[in-house]
């Protein structure tokens, strides 16, 4: 039972010498499990110490009792504290696996998300350069007809030059013709 005793002993200062304090909540027993121990380790401490033995300075049955009694409680309180580092070590684990799973879900939303948008971004891209082409092809069929009306427009000026000059060359018929006569 010393042994046990040892144990929880050594665990409990193991983490205070570390430095490092044991997981605790604002909810934990463990802050009053520990000082249910202190306790404990006090009674026990005492009840070692007591000599009332009829034989001198020797404990007796009674004293012995109560360091069994004082070592019996103090082993039930390391279960329980050793309880309580489960629970909260499986609390723990639970949290990690709950964290993980929500950092892999959103690490592949996040790739899920770059990758439509890097699509998307391309779609568009395609679709700019469409757009460029139609215009560019616009502009060369504005440029065809542009060029087609001033053809057309200087064939009206030759038509109408012609026509005008033949008006001309025929009122001057006219006019010779009629001084001939």
């Amino acid at each position: 039972m010393l042994w046990t005793l040892n144990l929880g002993g050594g665990l409990l200062l193991s983490l205070a010498a570390s430095g490092q304090a044991p997981a605790v909540g604002p909810d934990s027993r463990l802050p009053g499990l520990l000082a249910e121990r202190k306790a404990l380790t006090d009674r026990y401490r005492d009840a070692s110490a007591q000599r009332h033995s009829l034989f001198g300075n020797k404990p007796s049955k009674k004293d012995l009792q109560e360091v069994v009694d004082a070592l019996q409680g103090i082993v039930d309180k390391d279960q329980q504290i050793v309880d309580v580092l489960n629970q909260t070590a499986q609390a723990a684990t639970t949290t990690s696996a709950r964290l993980a799973a929500t950092t892999t879900h959103l690490e592949t939303s996040s790739r899920d998300d770059r990758n439509l948008t890097a699509q998307r971004l391309s779609e568009l891209s395609n679709e700019t350069e469409n757009l460029r082409q139609r215009e560019k092809q616009n502009i060369a069929k504005q440029r065809d007809l542009e060029a087609e009306v001033a053809e057309a427009k200087q064939g009206h000026f030759v038509r109408d030059a012609l026509i005008a000059g033949l008006a001309v060359l025929c009122v001057g018929l006219v006019v010779a013709l009629r001084r001939r006569r």
